[in-house]
């Protein structure tokens, strides 16, 4: 293991893989219901200083209508979309990463090429910043194997190169390891995901509509079985449809969950100004049935539409929306910039997706720390998920967020897809016996092991970026032999 200086590669090639992913229940964000998407694989082939070959591996699934809302592009157009992202992904990295140079230094000239390029075709920011992180993934993942030490050494050593002033002035001189803890999260609790067409109860499950696949459908089953206390509720903007929904949980939580639970408000950018969102806000407060959810409400994230969020005209009385619960950002959270200007307009924090970038997220660990140093206000960092799926994107996921001092994080892919039928039988069995604690056998397949509402992190210190096992790309489909017609899906 590597104990002082930083890993330097260069990237020698970049090739991608496709295997999909189908819903077991539609998952309904915003105006999109997911109900298949594809699963993006990246292979990188880099080479060390002494000209070993390493490979790093990342992935992601590509959902609609996250990344980019516009109404005029359907599925299809938003897949094509991220794809395009990644390939001038990799145009980006292999420009600046022909000779070798620590992966901090890497990303942050990639990162700006990636940003630039991908708007001249059209591309928005967000779309962009996945481009650039799923190769910076990629990179990590290889620099951990060059290194020969898992991601939490990685970043508390410094091996990964991070200077953070050349990225923030309020960050010079400040070392990343400060912001470290000196041991990897051993656990994280789980977040349930409510979605918007999600049952609340066992009762409301029509007989016809129940699955009996032996996996929980309703919140309350979840409760029950998993254990799950914290919980992440999709709300619409619409007061008809939220404050009975809303009341329906809080009567469930409390009898479920009568001494403690937690839950945060995706708004989903359902609204397009702060008085828009203070008036059905208000509306709920004046609600008794509502008092004790209320006062368990963690954060609201992203209830602003996105070109407005970071607007004066959007924000206008969020610093005095005090009667609000924390407000933070997530689709706005779409350069390395966004979270300094969004605290600037009253923004009490952001989210951490890996979609967004890793080093972006260790900057906004260090931005939060900073602004939270100064006293006038506290200021939190969220972990946020996108239907995550084993094993690569959920594994990543889960690792990245293991050094940024987070203690529960949304999850939802194991709740909409169920089993890992989409894993090959190799990956199958060599992750069982690697992540054993993580996963447990399902009939033939296995799923995500929730203990007392806690998902158990202990493996996913292995050498690279928490992986550790079989990732198998022989059964996988290369990404110029997939199509899309194969998701078999509307839109």
């Amino acid at each position: 293991m590597r104990e002082s200086s930083p890993v330097k590669l260069a990237v020698e090639s970049v090739s991608f893989f496709m295997r999909n992913v189908r819903m077991r229940l539609p998952f309904r964000y915003g105006k999109a219901c997911l109900t298949a998407a594809p699963l993006l694989h990246v292979k990188l082939i880099a080479r060390d200083e002494d000209g070993i070959a390493i490979t790093g591996t990342s992935a992601d699934m590509l959902p609609p209508k996250w990344f980019d809302k516009a109404p005029d592009k359907d599925y299809a157009r938003n897949i094509s979309d991220l794809v395009l992202a990644a390939k001038t992904g990799v145009q980006g990295y292999l420009a600046v990463a022909n000779t070798c140079r620590t992966p901090y230094d890497i990303w942050q000239e990639a990162y700006g090429l990636v940003q630039d390029a991908t708007q001249l075709v059209g591309l928005n920011a967000l779309t962009g910043s996945f481009g650039s992180s799923i190769i910076e993934r990629a990179l990590i993942d290889a620099a951990g194997k060059a290194a020969e030490c898992n991601y939490h050494a990685l970043v508390k050593n410094n091996l990964l190169g991070v200077d953070p002033g050349l990225v923030h002035d309020e960050l010079a001189g400040k070392n990343i390891a400060d912001a470290i803890p000196n041991l990897p999260a051993a656990s994280i609790a789980v977040r349930h995901t409510v979605g918007l067409g999600d049952p609340i109860t066992d009762a409301e499950i029509a007989l016809a509509d129940r699955l009996n696949d032996g996996i929980p459908q309703s919140v309350e089953a979840w409760i029950r079985e998993a254990g799950v206390r914290y919980f992440k509720v999709k709300v619409c903007a619409n007061l008809d449809i939220d404050k009975p929904r809303l009341i329906a949980l809080a009567k469930l939580l409390d009898a479920a969950l009568p001494v403690a639970y937690h839950l945060t408000l995706d708004g989903n950018e359902q609204f397009h100004t702060v008085d828009e969102l203070r008036a059905w806000y208000g509306v709920l407060r004046e609600c008794g049935e509502l008092q004790r959810l209320l006062s368990r409400v963690l954060l609201l994230e992203q209830p602003i539409e996105r070109s407005a969020a970071l607007s004066d005209a959007g924000v206008q009385g969020l610093s005095n929306a005090i009667e609000l619960p924390p407000v933070i950002i997530d689709e706005s959270d779409d350069n390395i910039d966004a979270f300094k200007e969004a605290a600037v307009l009253g923004y009490r924090g952001v989210s951490v997706k890996n979609c967004k970038g890793v080093f972006q997220g260790l900057m906004n660990r260090m931005l939060v720390d900073h602004f939270n140093a100064q006293g006038e206000r506290q200021y939190t960092l969220s972990a946020e998920d996108l239907c995550n799926q084993p094993l690569v994107p959920l594994q990543q996921d889960l690792c990245a967020l293991s050094v940024l001092g987070i203690d529960h994080v949304e999850r939802n892919g194991h709740h909409y897809c169920g089993a890992m039928d989409h894993v090959s039988h190799l990956e199958l069995e060599d992750c069982l016996k690697v992540h054993g604690a993580l996963y447990e056998r399902f009939g033939s397949s296995a799923r995500l092991s929730i203990l007392n509402g806690v998902l158990d992190l202990g493996s996913l210190q292995q050498p690279g970026f928490g992986l550790g096992n079989v990732v198998d790309y022989s059964s996988m489909v290369p990404l110029h032999d997939w199509e899309y017609e194969s998701l078999d899906v509307d839109g």
